[in-house]
C-alpha cells in the first residue's frame, strides 16, 4: 500500500516539473513560501482541502489526479518503491539496536 502523502509528493513534483515550473513560481501562485511547497514535495507537510484545490488550480490539473496512483510515471513509482525500501532498512536497523540494547 502506498502512503498518501507520498503519492501527492511525487505527482505534485512531477506535474510541476511537466509544467517547467520551479517551487517558487508554484508558491507564487498559490500565494505561499516555496518552503511550504518543498515541506510537501518531501512528505514533511499535507496542506488543507483549500490548498490541495489551489495547488491543483495552479498545476493546472483536478485536484483528485494529485491523488492518483494511475496518473504517477514509472520512474515515479520506481522513486517509492526505494523509499519504502529505505524505510524499512531503517525500521530494521532500529529494531536491532533496540534489541542489542536489552
Amino acid at each position: 500500500m502506498t502512503n498518501i502523502r507520498t503519492v501527492l509528493a511525487v505527482n505534485m513534483k512531477a506535474r510541476r516539473k511537466d509544467l517547467n515550473i520551479s517551487q517558487a513560481t508554484l508558491a507564487e501562485k498559490i500565494g505561499t513560501s516555496p518552503n511550504y511547497i518543498s515541506k510537501i514535495e518531501a512528505e514533511k507537510q499535507f496542506p488543507s482541502v483549500q490548498m490541495i484545490e489551489n495547488l491543483a488550480n495552479a498545476l493546472e490539473c483536478d485536484s483528485v489526479d494529485l491523488f492518483s496512483i494511475k496518473k504517477m510515471k514509472n520512474d515515479s513509482l520506481d522513486s517509492i518503491q526505494e523509499t519504502l525500501r529505505n524505510e524499512i532498512d531503517d525500521l530494521v536497523r532500529e529494531k536491532f539496536k533496540l534489541i542489542k540494547e536489552l
